[in-house]
Formats: C-alpha cells, structure tokens, sequence
C-alpha cells in the first residue's frame, strides 16, 4: 500500500511546476516575493512543496550563500496558538540555526522572538473587531471612500489596540511592549541582511485552505506587515476558492457590487506570482496509476529504472500516456514480473473512467489504490481468491455510482445463491454486442501472456469501442430496468471496460462493499408490470419517465401503488441526485396521493445531497399537501444556502 502524506518524490511529472518555482525563487530580482501554488485538495501541493524545498536545499551554496528553507503550518497551531506570533517565531527559530550563540545576531534574534511574543494578547483580544491591513489596501482598492477608515482600524489592529485606544506607555521594558509593525520589520530586515552566508528565505506555507477564515486572515498580514523584506520570499500553497471564501466570510460586504465579497481582490493585492498545479488528464492519470504500482511491486533499483525512463518520455510527450505494461517490460525485459504486468493490465482498463470520475485527482486515485490492494489483502488472508481486474472494475462503479453498485448488487441477492446474475449478462450483452465473453485472467500463480506493445495495447482499447446499439443483441424482450440501467452514459462505458463480468460469480466480492450496501425488498417479486415500470420510472430520458408516469396513472391498481412508490423511493435513497428523484417528484405531481410517502423518504436524505433537484422537487410536489408544505418549509428552516435555495423556488413557484 502506499502512504497518503506528502512526499518529495515526484510520481506526477511536476517537474516543470518545480522549475516554474525554482527559477522564481532564486532570481533576486524578485525578491521579496509571495508566490501562490494554487490547486483543489489533494491535487498534490504538498508533495510539490517538499519536492521544492529539497531542490533549494541541494542548489550549491555560492558566493551570494545558501537558501534557508522554513516550513510552516498554520493549520497545526490554529486554536492554541496566534498564528502571526507562531509564523515569526518559526522562522526567528530557524534563523537562530544560522547565526553563532552569543553574537550580535544571536541577540537580535532573540529580541525578535520576544516581541512576537509579544503580540500575543492584543492580537487575540482583537479577533473578530479589527480590519487588518491587507483587507484595508484591498478594500481601499475597491472604494477610495473607505480608505481612511480602513487605514485607521489597520493601524489600531498591527498595533494590538482598537481603534481610539491610547498607546501602552507604562511599560519601559521593549521587550515585554506590544511590537511595533515597523520597528520590527526594520529589525528583521537587518537581521536578514546581515546574514552573508544565507542568499534568501524562504517560508513554505501549507495548509491555508483547511484553517478558520481568522486564521487565513491573520498569516497573511503577518507577511505583508511584519517578515515580507529583502531576501525574503514565502509560498503559499492552497485551493484559491476555498481562502477566497474564508476572507469573504471575514469581511462580509466589503467586495465590488455583483461579488461574493472582498477574498478575489485581497488574493490579487497578496500573490504576487501564481503557479497553478493542472488536475490530471487520462494519459496521466494512467501513468501515475502504473508509477504506483511499479512502487509497489519492484526492488528500489528497478523502480529507479522505470522512473528514468518515464521522466524522459515525459520529456519527450507530456500529452501521452508514459508508462503501461508494455513499455515496463521494454525498461525491465526479463525481469518484468508477472504480477505486475498482471496489474498493470486491469489498471490500463480502469484508467480512462477512473480517472475522470476522480476529476484527476492524485489523492482520491491512490486511496482507490490502497483500497484495492487491502481488499485483496483482506481476502487472501480469508482463503478467498479474488481477481484484481473484477474487483477494480467494481470498485470503479462502487465509488463513483453508489447507487448503481446498489442495483448490482440487488441483482445479485434476487439470484438466490445461483452465482450470475442473467440481467448484468444481457445488459453487458446489449452494449458490448453478443460477443462478449466472460473475463478469464490467467490462474493463479500463472505467467500471463507475453508482453506486448504499447501501439497493441492502444489497439486494444480502440477495438472496445461501443458496436452500433442495433448489433449489440438488444432484444426487443429486454427487461426494461436491465435496458434503462445499461443505457446510462455512465453505465455504458463502465459496461465496456475490460474485463467482462458475464459468467463471474460476484458475491465473494461484494462481501467486502457491504458496509455501504443495504438489503432491500426483493424487486424479483414484484409483478413483471411493476418492475418495467420502474426501471422506465428512473430513466435519464425525460420522455420515457413522462409516459412511464402516465401508464401508472392508469394501469396500476391502487393495492399496487404502496409497492411501487416504495421501490422507487428506496432507488431515491440510494442516488439522491439521480434520475429516480425526477421521476418520484414528476409521479407524485400526477398522483397527489403519494405526496406523505414521497415526503416521509425525502426527510430522510440531507438536503445537502438533495441540492441538485431541489428546483424539481419545490416545482413538482403538490405546493397545497400538508406534508409537502411541512417538508418545505423545514428544509427552508436550516438556514442554509440549499435552504435558501428552496426558498427562492418556493417563490417563484408561486409568481407563476
């Protein structure tokens, strides 16, 4: 398995990202700079901070000296810890490592130290009440009216008072005074400067997006006002909406008229230069993936082998996949093992629809990876052979379409022990054509087949390509669920990865998925009419749920329709933002009768889940039923912007 922190080698080819920040970093020129390394969580910024902060460190010292390297959290000292006090402390500390005990630096280090401590109780007792400086340069920005006023409560908040307050003067002690903006950067940059044998600072800062808006707030304006000097620079690594939304929540009301708030605009006023980290393409994604696996399955000496040769394909084409089970074994020749050509092959398969289901993201595709190999792990350890490629295949749709796995999975428990479940056989028979054959790897233990080519594996997967729908044996008897299922985009593609599932046993695998999975009344006793109905009843087209809708209306008996609501709320339960929900919200629409059954399942699901149908739902239930009013109206109770949303549904429902 592999570890989920941050690391400093690089899996992702982000060495042109390193040397976008390198170069940055060490031009003079440009300092004192503020460099943001912006991407989503999880897209790596961490690890591209440590990547970087290792390159610093192993660059020759020259006659302009070394680089010093300080990296800080703020995330780990938020609640116990000011942040501006804790982040000058963390570099004085640093600092102190350069400097020879007893000297002059030595001393005027330590005087820092204690007038950052220093900060500490004002800055605290001011919380909430002040408008620090770079929220008044930006808010000055955007309307000069506000400038003076800004400035003013600035002045009062770096100095630890409100404003209006008179300055603390009964203290002779400097140390113990609260510290000056000015006199301490001045100091601080004296120490810095005085520092021959250090060419710059450099302060990596991580975590931002996962801190309190205060705390986002007050690290900013202890670099603006009091450490942003000569030989200085710092990085910032964060996801840019989330920091934005932290300042606008600091200081609502304050941004141009039409925006959000003011967190654009400070953003804009601090970064100076912006490295933007790219989710992950296809080709990518898959070479990561096989990186990963290379990892896992070879000795150090060979790993470093194959790394090589995938940096220079990367070199040579940054848009095509680097590393797959052919070019593996062209690096390793005969020492390729088998196991990880095995690996490799149902990674290939998976690659495309994880990737983009997982938006590229590193971190969510090696947790799917460590899950992966702890089930296989898990099952070995039980006496159960599991194949790697079907269970990669499932776990594909298990963490992307949850509800869907569910149907499998019910599927699997109405075949009552039989092992194949004949409905996933004819919808993968329905997409794939009647060609399509059961997956069949090699035996355990078994060598696969010789290693081929890349160009053979690229062919491979042209050959998957989706047959015209009219040759793929869609029968006109085709249980309407099973036709509905597998004609999902999402369910089509998934359909045609490798391998085929027709003639797999799949309880074993479920076994390990049963923590999200339910049992459920059995769809298989339900009258062959009902079932129909309720496959066409969650249907992505608009127009099969509309007439699907019509026929219960008129051809279910009323002793029927308790059934049938309940089945299709349970499809509602399980995928909140599928098509199901249109299909509940457009039936009971029709049949104002089944409003309290619709509402009781509907308070079940948090409304945060239900966001994307909220507008269908307010449009769609009966407004006047009792039990609908009482749903409305406590969703619209929580105070949330999904809350807030139904309300403006609500609303305009009724102009109309």
């Amino acid at each position: 398995m592999w570890s989920d922190n941050e690391t400093d080698l690089d899996l992702l080819g982000f060495d042109f990202l390193v040397d976008e920040m390198v170069v940055a970093l060490t031009q003079p020129r440009l300092l004192p700079l503020t460099l943001g390394v912006i991407g989503g969580w999880g897209s790596g910024k961490s690890s591209l901070l440590r990547i970087v902060s290792a390159e610093l460190a192993s660059l020759p010292a020259n006659e302009a000296g070394h680089f010093v390297v300080v990296p800080f959290s703020p995330w780990q000292y938020e609640g116990y810890e000011d942040i501006k006090a804790a982040l000058m402390e963390a570099v004085l500390t640093r600092l102190q490592h350069e400097v020879e005990v007893g000297s002059v630096e030595a001393e005027q280090a330590g005087r820092l130290k204690r007038m950052a401590r220093s900060l500490r109780r004002p800055v605290q007792m001011l919380v909430g009440t002040a408008l620090p400086a770079g929220a008044a340069m930006a808010a000055s920005a955007i309307d000069p009216a506000l400038a003076d006023v800004a400035s003013t409560i600035a002045q009062g908040a770096v100095g630890g008072m409100n404003p209006g307050q008179e300055p603390n003067v009964e203290s002779s002690d400097e140390d113990s005074a609260p510290a000056d903006p000015g006199a301490f950067r001045q100091q601080f940059a004296d120490l810095v400067g005085s520092l021959e044998q250090v060419r710059a600072v450099i302060v990596m800062i991580d975590d931002l997006d996962r801190c309190l808006p205060h705390t986002v707030v007050d690290t900013f304006e202890a670099i603006r006002l009091f450490l942003n000097v000569d030989k200085s620079a710092f990085v910032i690594a964060a996801h840019d909406e989330v920091v934005q939304a932290a300042i606008d929540r600091r200081y609502p009301g304050l941004g141009r008229p039409g925006t959000s708030g003011l967190g654009a605009e400070y953003l804009e006023k601090m970064l100076q230069v912006k490295i933007s980290i790219p989710v992950l393409s296809a080709p990518e994604a898959e070479t990561y993936m096989h990186l990963l696996l290379a990892q896992l399955r070879l000795i150090p000496e060979q790993f470093v082998a194959v790394a090589e040769a995938v940096a220079q394909r990367r070199r040579d084409s940054a848009l095509g996949v680097a590393l797959n089970a052919g070019m593996a074994s062209a690096t390793l020749g005969a020492d390729m093992p088998p196991q990880l050509y095995k690996d490799m092959t149902w990674a290939a398969a998976i690659a495309p629809v994880l990737g983009s289901g997982l938006r590229g993201n590193p971190r969510q595709i090696k947790r799917f990876m460590n899950t992966l190999t702890l089930r296989l792990a898990s099952a070995e350890r039980r006496g159960t052979s599991l194949d790697a490629a079907v269970l990669a295949k499932l776990m594909v749709l298990e963490e992307q379409y949850l509800g869907d796995f569910q149907k499998l999975f019910d599927w699997q428990v109405q075949s009552l022990g039989e092992g194949e479940d004949s409905r996933l056989s004819a919808a993968e028979q329905h997409v794939r054509g009647p060609a399509a054959t059961a997956h069949t790897g090699p035996a355990q233990g078994q060598a696969p087949e010789a290693p081929r080519s890349a160009e053979h594996s690229a062919g491979r997967r042209a050959s998957a390509r989706r047959p015209p729908r009219e040759e793929a044996g869609a029968a006109s008897g085709l249980n309407e669920e099973v036709r509905a299922w597998a004609e999902k985009p999402h369910i089509d593609a998934w359909l045609r990865m490798d391998p085929a599932l027709a003639g797999v046993n799949l309880g074993p695998y479920f076994t390990f998925a049963r923590a999200k999975l339910t049992l459920t009344a059995s769809t298989a006793l339900l009258p062959p009419h009902i079932q129909e109905l309720l496959g066409r009843l969650q249907s992505d087209v608009p127009g099969q749920r509309r007439a699907a809708v019509a026929r219960v209306e008129d051809t279910v008996a009323p002793e029927d329709l308790p059934t049938l609501v309940d089945h299709l709320m349970q499809l509602v339960q399980r995928d909140p933002a599928g098509s199901s929900t249109d299909g509940a919200a457009e039936l009971c629409e029709r049949i104002p009768a089944i409003a309290p059954a619709v509402c009781e399942r509907l308070k079940l699901i948090p409304l945060e889940i239900l966001r994307p149908k909220v507008t269908t739902l307010v449009r769609r239930l009966p407004a006047t039923d009792p039990a609908v009013v009482a749903l409305l109206d406590g969703w619209q109770a929580t105070g949330s912007t999904t809350g807030d949303l139904v309300g403006v549904a609500r609303r305009r429902q009724r102009r109309h």
